[in-house]
């Protein structure tokens, strides 16, 4: 059978029982999404609201960048306290001047904030101090021993890494 002409032009299969103007006219139905909106908006609105940041303000050690005098008089010892797994010890140099260690899994962190205030009196430095952390240390146990030493008078806490004892890595 010939092509006729005009059958390349025909019209879809979908739109044969359409009126023409159906075609033209679709409607959108935005409601759904209206609603989901409406439920997660204020869900997203009362979590903005109950997080806060909070900063905490720390000095870096005596020995690292400006605080390096040019005069060459020695930097004065300041406290540390040494924050490792089994122990919170607090020293002077190298000498060891208290050491807590932890009971049942948990560090005395307000025995910890009274040895501080006791020490500061005594100490070179009366204002600052320094945590020297081990690393697998929690963040929380370390944010708490900086919160005792502000506790205990210190206004400049400065944070540190703490090199592993020979004793200890054996």
């Amino acid at each position: 059978m010939p092509a006729r002409t005009g059958d390349h032009m025909k019209t879809p299969v979908f739109m044969k029982n359409r009126p023409p103007s159906a075609a033209q006219e679709i409607e959108l139905d935005v409601s759904p999404i209206m609603s989901m909106f409406l439920i997660l908006l204020p869900f997203l609105v009362s979590m903005a609201v109950l997080t806060h940041v909070s900063v905490l303000q720390f000095a870096v050690p005596p020995n690292v960048g400006a605080g390096l005098s040019d005069t060459g008089e020695k930097p004065k010892v300041k406290l540390t306290v040494v924050v490792a797994p089994g122990y919170l010890a607090v020293t002077e140099g190298a000498e060891m001047l208290d050491s807590l260690p932890v009971v049942d899994g948990r560090y005395d962190f307000e025995a910890l904030r009274l040895r501080l205030a006791k020490r500061i009196r005594s100490a070179q430095v009366k204002d600052e101090i320094i945590v020297a952390v081990r690393d697998i240390i929690p963040m929380k146990n370390i944010v708490t021993v900086m919160d005792k030493c502000r506790d205990a008078g210190f206004a400049k806490i400065g944070l540190s890494s703490a090199a592993g004892d020979t004793a200890e890595a054996r």
